[in-house]
């Protein structure tokens, strides 16, 4: 168990900051969406009117909409309409206060442009998860990628990127990949019921992304998805994950006396981090045994181990960071490539016409083994631009977190130095005056011998760009174009149960069971 030590801060300097906060600060101007004045093609910080004027919601000083979050929790469920409805009534730059943290919305794909092209060599970011950085920092953990700053990550995100991010180390990873996939599609004809749906389907897929990261982590099966005592292991750890994601999200529309001293939410969240990271532990602690076996007795082959190995020999990763990024890649499968399956097969079953036009490039990217090569993942054109069309309509995530890099001029306002931005892609991805027909799931749209060439790059960045690019990111497309291919290849799917939305939780989860129906092709 790791020593709990929480928050080293005194309860005089919680009151001090909202005092200076409140005296800094005046309250945020509610004005309607009427920005014509404003010089917003002005790139002269000096001429821009002032941080405080940018426009957002009214409330108290420091609190801001704390009060309207703590009484009425929907409102943080569903905050992919909270943001619409800021961009409607403020425009495409808005400040919100939740309780001390002023957050600037970035609305428009220009400002976010703008945003990532004035970053340097170390990009800015605020942690990704408050809580969790808090948890690794006060037990002597390393921050990991997403929580870390300057110099300390970038010599980690180097020795990450070369294993993960080249394309042709992403590839190595390709036979583990299909062989859990090949063992999932097995399972899943034994869990559909007579009325073609698989009940529970959401876990199941998360049992399948949780698989596959470990396999790709420890070379090693861990039978997440197989009835016994692994599943049993890695439903505690995806429940746990969940809970981690929901105590966040509570903690982060909080008043912030969780930084002074160990609250109830913050001690359920240390402890369920504590579970996720022994379990973690003792997964790499015996890979690191059978790696050092293979080692000694000559049976290690360039194809085992191919995380494992690489990260050994890297000089810039010690022994906490290893672990670290460990635990990062198997809470990050959870909670994004899993949701992000999901919502393409949910797309893919409202969508016959463009299901058919995927299972018809599906059936010709497998090999007569049923697997996916390194050519035929270069030739998922359609898959790929339905996955992209998905992550527009249901993306995982609202927003890309920035700290400022320098005084800004974004829409003829003033953003100091160190402003915590929000690069919203969501809402202007649903705006007609931005994208045709936004509201219609329209793979085609994305290809680039159609509309994809006249797209704003900016529009769409669910993986960020530049050098805080996910360092997952290859890994997750190749195992969503492999299951993709799989299943449209076996299956066709269907969906009877309205619309699906989604509730937001840091992240972004379907709000119901996606119960896809499967017909087995052929059988009809």
């Amino acid at each position: 168990m790791l020593t709990r030590r929480g928050p080293s801060c005194a309860s005089q300097i919680f009151a001090q900051h909202v005092s200076q906060q409140c005296s800094k600060s005046t309250a945020v101007n509610a004005v309607s969406n009427t920005q014509t004045s404003v010089p917003t093609s002005s790139n002269d910080y000096e001429s821009c009117l002032p941080y405080s004027k940018i426009p957002g919601p009214g409330g108290l000083p420091w609190f801001g909409r704390w009060l309207e979050y703590r009484l009425d929790y929907s409102k943080v469920l569903r905050r992919d309409l909270i943001l619409k409805k800021l961009r409607a009534n403020y425009g495409d730059i808005v400040k919100e206060t939740i309780a001390g943290r002023e957050i600037i919305h970035l609305f428009h794909p220009d400002y976010i442009k703008q945003v990532y092209e004035s970053e340097g060599k170390y990009p800015r970011v605020p942690p990704i998860l408050e809580s969790v950085e808090m948890y690794r920092r006060v037990n002597e953990l390393t921050p990991g990628l997403g929580n870390s700053n300057g110099d300390v990550w970038y010599k980690l995100r180097a020795a990450v990127q070369y294993i993960l991010m080249r394309p042709q180390k992403a590839f190595d990873f390709l036979p583990g990949q299909n062989k859990v996939a090949a063992d999932f599609m097995e399972k899943l004809d034994s869990l559909i019921g007579p009325n073609g749906e698989v009940p529970g389907f959401n876990r199941w897929i998360t049992r399948w992304g949780l698989e596959s990261a470990a396999n790709n982590c420890f070379d090693i099966r861990m039978g997440y998805f197989e009835n016994g005592a692994g599943m049993e292991l890695g439903d505690r750890i995806i429940a746990a994950n969940s809970d981690v994601f929901d105590l966040s999200t509570k903690l982060y529309f909080s008043l912030p006396f969780y930084r002074i001293f160990m609250t109830p939410s913050l001690k359920e969240l240390y402890d369920r981090e504590d579970f996720i990271n022994e379990e973690a532990c003792r997964s790499l602690d015996n890979a690191l045994e059978r790696y050092k076996k293979a080692l000694e007795d000559g049976t290690l082959t360039e194809d085992r181990f191919l995380f494992l190995s690489h990260m050994l020999q890297s000089e810039n990763v010690s022994d906490k960071d290893l672990r670290t990024i460990i635990l990062s890649i198997l809470t990050d499968t959870l909670s994004t490539t899993s949701q992000i399956l999901l919502n393409n097969l949910y797309n893919l079953a409202n969508n016959p016409k463009e299901q058919e036009t995927a299972a018809e490039e599906a059936r010709s990217l497998l090999s007569s083994s049923g697997e996916l090569t390194q050519e035929a993942f270069h030739s998922s054109t359609y898959l790929r631009a339905c996955i992209k069309e998905s992550f527009r309509l249901l993306p995982v995530g609202l927003d890309i977190l920035r700290l400022s890099p320098c005084n800004l001029a974004i829409g003829g306002y003033q953003v100091p130095e160190g402003s915590y931005l929000c690069l919203n892609n969501y809402v202007h991805s649903l705006d007609p005056d931005v994208i045709p027909n936004p509201e219609s799931y329209i793979p085609e749209r994305w290809l680039r011998d159609t509309d994809g060439d006249k797209i704003n790059p900016y529009l769409l960045t669910p993986f960020s760009l530049g050098t805080r690019m996910c360092v997952g990111r290859r890994l997750a497309e190749q195992e969503l174009v492999m299951m993709l291919a799989k299943i449209l290849t076996r299956y066709r799917l269907e969906w009877h149960y309205g619309k699906l939305h989604q509730h937001f939780r840091m992240l972004l989860i379907p709000d119901q069971e996606v119960k896809v129906k499967f017909i087995r092709r052929g059988s009809e």
